[in-house]
């Protein structure tokens, strides 16, 4: 079914209709001498002129989205059964028929309304006109000074406090924020953005309704949540989530602020120094011979980026934390033993060093690069089983590194992990056969390093070397991954 906007505008007449043509006619031409295929041809302040212009015209749209809205919202009350406007157009919510109106996602339809509601005129049960329930607000929104996101942002915090605010309390706070949102009254005139708005709004609520922070707090608190799916996505990824509350939320911000702050530059540089990371030199590298990839010229600068994205980074801090509370001493024991991960895979798999395997509780194949690291860090318990599934033999405790050696690696290396300049805290990584158990290397601390678990599978993955240089491990990025000044 195709709808008309002059369908949802009869009260506008004729002369509505046609101002709105020409308006949509003037758009048009303001598009194409816009020439928005040539922006690059415009200075800065040209193009943030234009841009502020633009922004203008879209906060003046919604004003008259969001009036509009409210109005099909009205008209498609419920009481009116069949004869409601969204039920005409076979919708169910009057939200469902402004997306279709206006191709905007069921979110934004929702605001819409919402704003449109607050801060339109209003009509007691006598007939009388109301001012709007904000008319602060309403007056802003509709001189296209402030957007639908930021009149959403104040409306929805002030209409949580009313019920138990003074009146004349709200309408400071009311003027206060339109204020704060157009810049007016400030001494450098620069509005706030809407999520800056959001938070003031939010202070402001606060203040107003003392009496109601508790029961919020209350509320906010039972609804804490988390989840961790137990299948993996297409691209073998374990999805979880949640919502915790405020103090946990600072802590972690806290840990993660202090995790990854960029106290140093965040390239693996060379150093001369004795600190058990050595310089990322390719070892046997000519620099008279033929070039060939990865190979170095002498005099040139060597580096290599650390590009993961910050979201990468903050999961890495995140499996940094889980490691570091399963060795705990304070985490609770299954059956005596500390929480264990069970790895099932074939003799042919580790043998060959290829295939897969898989995590007891994930329903998905494992990669075997994924199982070496695993067993590379942990204690192995070998179980044997026939063909048939059934266990034939168990075998003896294979010893990862145990505490002691872990506190004498940190003792030599330090604090963080081994590869140079990452700040993952030693506590939170993981131990590092660097000649494997599997070749006979032994679990000895002269045989051990311990590595974040980003750049611990760096290293199963070839990226990085390890190997132990007058009894400290030395680092040695691999030549394929060494990035020269005139590559960047």
């Amino acid at each position: 079914m195709t709808l008309a906007v002059s369908d949802l505008l009869p009260a506008l007449g004729s002369e509505g209709e046609a101002a709105l043509t020409s308006l949509l006619q003037h758009v048009g031409d303001v598009l194409t001498v816009l020439d928005l295929d040539h922006l690059d041809r415009l200075s800065g302040d040209q193009l943030l002129t234009q841009m502020s212009q633009v922004a203008h015209v879209l906060r003046g749209s919604e004003a008259a989205l969001a009036a509009m809205s409210a109005e099909v919202a009205v008209r498609s009350d419920p009481v009116r059964g069949g004869e409601g406007l969204a039920a005409k157009h076979t919708y169910q919510r009057p939200s469902q028929l402004i997306e279709v109106i206006t191709g905007l996602s069921s979110a934004t339809a929702g605001r819409l309304i919402r704003v449109g509601q607050r801060t339109t005129q209003r009509v007691s049960d006598a007939g009388l006109p109301l001012p709007p329930l904000f008319p602060a607000v309403s007056k802003a929104l509709h001189e296209g000074l402030i957007g639908v996101d930021a009149a959403e942002n104040i409306t929805r915090e002030l209409s949580l406090a009313a019920p138990r605010a003074e009146v004349e309390h709200l309408a400071i706070a009311e003027t206060a924020l339109v204020e704060q949102a157009t810049g007016a009254g400030w001494r450098d005139g620069l509005p706030l953005s809407a999520d800056l708005i959001a938070i003031q709004a939010r202070q402001w609520r606060e203040r107003l309704d003392e009496d109601g922070i508790e029961p919020r707090t209350e509320k906010a608190f039972q609804k804490r949540d988390f989840w961790i799916s137990r299948t993996t996505t297409p691209d073998g990824l374990v999805k979880f989530g949640g919502q915790v509350t405020v103090d946990v939320g600072g802590k972690l911000h806290a840990l993660l602020d202090a995790i990854l702050s960029p106290r140093t530059d965040d390239r693996y540089l060379p150093t001369d120094t004795d600190t058990g990371h050595a310089s990322p030199a390719v070892d046997g590298a000519d620099p008279a011979g033929p070039a060939v990839e990865g190979a170095v010229d002498e005099g040139e600068e060597v580096q290599s980026r650390d590009r993961r994205t910050a979201g990468q980074k903050r999961a890495d801090v995140f499996a940094a934390m889980i490691d570091a509370l399963a060795r705990s001493d304070d985490v609770p024991t299954v059956t005596g033993a500390s929480p264990t991960v069970v790895v099932s895979v074939t003799a042919d798999v580790l043998e060959r060093q290829k295939g897969t395997g898989q995590i007891v509780g994930i329903n998905t194949p494992v990669a075997y690069s994924t199982i070496k690291q695993i067993l590379s860090d942990a204690d192995i318990v070998p179980i044997f089983l026939d063909p048939d599934g059934a266990i034939v033999a168990l075998g003896n405790t294979q010893r990862g590194f145990n505490r002691t050696q872990r506190m004498g690696m940190i003792a030599r290396d330090g604090p963080t992990c081994s590869m140079p300049d990452c700040q993952i805290p030693a506590t939170g990584c993981e131990a590092h056969h660097v000649i494997e158990y599997s070749e006979g290397g032994p679990t000895h601390i002269d045989n051990g390093a311990l590595f974040c678990w980003y750049h611990h599978r760096a290293i199963q993955t070839g990226a990085f070397t390890v190997e132990m240089v007058n009894r400290k491990p030395k680092v040695t990025i691999a030549a394929w991954l060494r990035r020269k000044p005139y590559f960047q």
